[in-house]
């Protein structure tokens, strides 16, 4: 398999350590694909807020934030999604503790359309809570915490862009 991407000219290119965690997640997930991008959400809004920030600040704790964010992961995984893009499909996935796709829940090919990022409401406020939301065609639809958005980014940039061959 060749590890040449195909992106969109201009586009945010995705970054190798993003790259490196997609091909993890593939390995994870025994599927025969090549790996493109990967991004950790939730299930909902209302958790995307109040775990992903908590989440997200206990990190900067001195000394025991690291195991704070272990312990607090390993107790909210079940509200967590591994969105996932490959050569050739984009899935979601429950994620298990330590990152391991648990069920499947949705699959599709990589297409036009496929996936938006943002709030389909016109309101400022709703814009800016929803700025990580990325919904597909079919209605499913995830939330990434906006402090790492740029993964966000690469899955509907990646997802919109056709299948390689």
């Amino acid at each position: 398999m060749s590890n040449t991407v195909r992106t969109n000219v201009g586009a945010l290119p995705v970054r190798k350590v993003n790259q490196r965690m997609a091909q993890r997640m593939v390995r994870r997930a025994h599927l025969d694909e090549q790996g493109v991008a990967v991004c950790f959400a939730y299930n909902n809004l209302l958790t995307t807020w109040l775990i992903g920030t908590v989440e997200d600040l206990i990190r900067f704790v001195p000394s025991i934030g690291e195991i704070l964010d272990l312990a607090f992961g390993l107790l909210t995984f079940y509200f967590h999604r591994i969105v996932l893009v490959t050569d050739k499909n984009v899935y979601v996935y429950r994620d298990w503790p330590f990152h391991f796709p648990g069920k499947q829940l949705a699959a599709y090919p990589r297409h036009a359309g496929l996936v938006t990022l943002g709030s389909p409401n016109p309101g400022a406020m709703s814009k800016f809570m929803r700025r990580g939301q990325l919904t597909f065609e079919d209605g499913h639809v995830v939330y990434h915490p906006i402090l790492w958005i740029r993964r966000a980014k690469y899955i509907a940039q990646e997802g919109n862009i056709a299948a390689t061959n």
